[in-house]
């Protein structure tokens, strides 16, 4: 469970960090707006979780987080299927919502079949660390995933760029390579609207070349951001599956065992999971 747990905090990060990026700088939404996208699903696994931690009390918990991990996986793969520019907020719903079903299935069943085989007196020890857990898998997840879409799109930049600049006027291909060269290799500015990768204007510009340099330096940006979150999204995917994986490793509760053992009797309460 403790594979599970850093699993689908690595998960969680990949599914968060590159949408909501890709929301702003894509498709300019506001981060208002931006967070509306995502509440359905975050509101389909609020309500589901205490249905599934229920399931996992009757009828065990393995099967149920298992489910809910290929669910949340699945639901990231039709994202990453989904994902292009210029699309609508409710194109989004229902990969997202497929995912939010998934995470609804995986909190409460993991932390009961967490607990199944624990002593009372080691209870809040066994907390401790599943919490510790998921804390090191959501530090270790978001470093790994934004190092992933930096460097995925440092790469797709460079490629749009060149791809592009044939449509631009000879004078001003040079600098707007140059400008994409510069945004992939230091810092990107994402997150705050189109076009992440500011390009200048040469001095004396017309004014519509200026436009058109403009159009072009945001449809590579746009571009190589959705070109990038693939990569980006296939990390959090693989994670999830071998979360997945881990939850064969688990063992049935014994026939007959109590789910929570009385307080007053520490000891005979099953082997653990």
């Amino acid at each position: 469970m403790n594979v599970v747990s850093a699993a689908v905090q690595v998960g969680m990060l990949g599914l968060f960090l590159p949408v909501m990026l890709y929301l702003q700088s894509v498709l300019g939404f506001g981060a208002l707006e931006a967070g509306l996208v995502m509440a359905p699903a975050m509101v389909v696994s609020a309500v589901l979780s205490p249905v599934a931690g229920r399931l996992a009390d009757r009828v065990g918990g393995k099967y149920v987080l298992m489910g809910g991990l290929a669910l949340f996986a699945a639901g990231l793969a039709w994202l990453a299927a989904v994902v292009d520019v210029g699309r609508a907020w409710y194109e989004f719903q229902p990969p997202l919502l497929v995912a939010g079903f998934g995470i609804g299935c995986v909190f409460g069943p993991m932390v009961t079949v967490a607990m199944y085989g624990v002593e009372p007196r080691m209870a809040g020890a066994a907390s401790g660390v599943l919490n510790t857990v998921r804390q090191i898998g959501t530090i270790v997840g978001s470093a790994a995933v934004g190092a992933v879409l930096q460097n995925r799109l440092a790469a797709s930049l460079r490629e749009e760029a060149a791809a592009r600049a044939a449509s631009l006027p000879p004078g001003v291909r040079g600098g707007f390579l140059a400008g994409f060269d510069d945004a992939a290799g230091g810092g990107l500015d994402v997150g705050a609207g189109r076009g992440g990768a500011p390009v200048r204007v040469p001095p004396g510009t017309p004014p519509d070349v200026a436009e058109h340099l403009r159009r072009v330096a945001a449809s590579t940006f746009e571009h190589g951001f959705v070109h990038a979150m693939l990569p980006t999204l296939a990390l959090p995917i693989a994670v999830i599956a071998l979360g997945a994986a881990a939850c064969v490793l688990v063992r049935r509760r014994p026939a007959g065992a109590p789910h929570a053992a009385p307080a007053a009797a520490p000891t005979d309460v099953g082997t653990p999971s």
